[in-house]
């Protein structure tokens, strides 16, 4: 086999691997490595100093692919403490307000002048009627029409 097929289907094989290494998928690692076995077999009929050289290399190359691989894939940081987007919403609890939308059993009031979500106890209330908070357990808000 001419030198320049052994060159070219070594590179190739280390470069399957290095592609498995960041896409993993089993099918380009396996067919890298068929090729970089190739290579090196045939580059040691060549002459011995090839072979030798591209065992080398591989040995070095492909594991670092792999590290570098793994590295990539692992999280950058953690998130630490709670990151919560909840509002207090107690400040609501005994105030009136206006509903912006119908009210089935869910929907929008104006209180004090801003939107905020709401549900019924169960009732259906019509658009524009005076509401109550009347319960508040986290970010649910309770209304009751008045």
């Amino acid at each position: 086999m001419d030198l320049w097929i052994v060159i070219l289907l070594y590179v190739a094989g280390l470069g399957m691997i290095v592609a498995e290494s960041v896409m993993p998928g089993l099918i380009m690692g396996l067919i890298g490595t068929g090729a970089l076995v190739t290579s090196i077999v045939f580059g040691f009929q060549h002459h011995w100093a090839l072979g030798s050289g591209q065992v080398l290399l591989a040995v070095v190359v492909a594991p670092t692919a792999f590290y570098l691989g793994i590295k990539r894939l692992q999280l950058k940081s953690s998130l630490e403490g709670n990151v919560s987007f909840a509002q207090d919403y107690s400040a609501y609890l005994g105030r009136e307000g206006e509903s912006h939308t119908e009210l089935r059993p869910a929907g929008i009031v104006f209180i004090d002048g801003k939107k905020v979500d709401v549900v019924t106890a169960g009732e259906m209330v019509d658009r524009g009627k005076r509401v109550r908070v009347v319960k508040v357990e986290g970010n649910r808000v309770v209304v009751k029409a008045i």
